[in-house]
């Protein structure tokens, strides 16, 4: 799980400095839940465009990886424009 993370907080800052349009926001609550809350904001307004929240005293690689992808995708050009 730790791999995962660190790969998400660096995609975190690589999707800041490639897109123009958005940036990543990460929180996390170290309860008894461990909350980790994922968010793609608009630079222009900071309104929020996607919005993930994982608990990962659960089983949270899926989660993780579905949070990897949609960074990738980001930072790949879907919404970069």
């Amino acid at each position: 799980m730790e791999k995962k993370l660190l790969e998400i907080f660096k995609l975190a800052n690589l999707l800041n400095e490639k897109n123009y349009n958005v940036y990543a926001q990460i929180s996390y609550t170290a309860n008894n839940s461990k909350t980790l809350e994922i968010a793609i904001r608009s630079k222009e307004n900071y309104s929020y465009i996607q919005q993930c929240k994982v608990e990962l005293s659960k089983e949270t690689i899926i989660s993780l990886d579905n949070i990897i992808e949609l960074f990738e995708r980001y930072i790949g050009g879907a919404a970069n424009e």
